[in-house]
This record gives C-alpha cells, structure tokens and sequence, in this order.
C-alpha cells in the first residue's frame, strides 16, 4: 500500500495519506511532510542524530495530527533538524507519545525543496475507510 499522493492544489501542496493504522497514517504524514520539505542527496556515514520525545494530547484525531506535524516542522524551521528515523509511536484516543530521531540537515547530504509556513486546517480530514485510515493535509508554502 503507498504511504501518500499529492493531489491538485490551487496554491498550496495538497496530500492525502494512508496507513493501516493510526500509528501507520502518522508516520505517513511525517514522510509526507519531509518529501516536501527536502531531498536527500546522498549517505552519509554518520550523522549528528537527537533523540526527541513528543508528547500530544488533543480533542480530536485531525488536532492531534496538525499538532504532530506542527512539532516535527517547528524542528526543521528553528533547528534545521529532519526526520530520521521513528523509533517508537503510539496512539491512545487521541494521544499521542512519539521517540523519534532527528538528524541536523546538511546541504551537502540533503537539498532544500519547498518552504512550509505550516500545517493548515483547510480541508484538514482524518477517517477511517473500510480497514484502512486515510487524511487530506494541506501545507501552506
């Protein structure tokens, strides 16, 4: 099953994500996400990683995504740090508490794509459909 599609968008980038689970839905967002944030160039043998926790706890499923997504992009924008890898990601109800690993971006391994200003709630949607989960994002560039 494929993790994500960009659909037509009139001035933003437009996505639509799936996963098998919720845990599957937001690691497909957070691929997403970085797909348009960056572009790898090249391994690297070692890279400079941090281990982050991120803790949610939100109202409904679409808040606890924007606020997922909101967390990784506020690391890439004050801290040029990208997505390595998840190392541990659960979803109860609707909250969330994610270890993930984050590596300092560096342009001789990774080519900046497009700017994200942020996650929007336009169209924002999470739901279930038959037995697998699936969610628009827009992402204001």
């Amino acid at each position: 099953m494929k993790r994500f599609v960009f659909v037509e968008h009139t001035a933003d980038i437009a996505v639509l994500v799936y996963g098998g689970s919720l845990k599957e839905l937001f690691t497909s967002a957070a691929l997403a996400m970085f797909s348009v944030l960056v572009a790898k160039k090249k391994n690297r043998a070692t890279s400079a990683l941090r281990d982050v926790v991120i803790q949610k706890d939100e109202e409904i499923l679409e808040d606890l995504l924007k606020a997922w997504l909101d967390e990784l992009l506020f690391h890439f924008s004050t801290e040029h740090l990208i997505l390595h890898r998840i190392k541990a990601l659960n979803i109860d109800g609707t909250t969330l508490e994610a270890k993930v690993l984050l590596e300092t971006f560096d342009g001789e391994y990774f080519e900046s794509k497009n700017e994200i200003k942020a996650v929007t709630y336009h169209e924002l949607k999470v739901e279930r459909i038959r037995n697998r989960w699936q969610a628009r994002i827009i992402f204001d560039v």
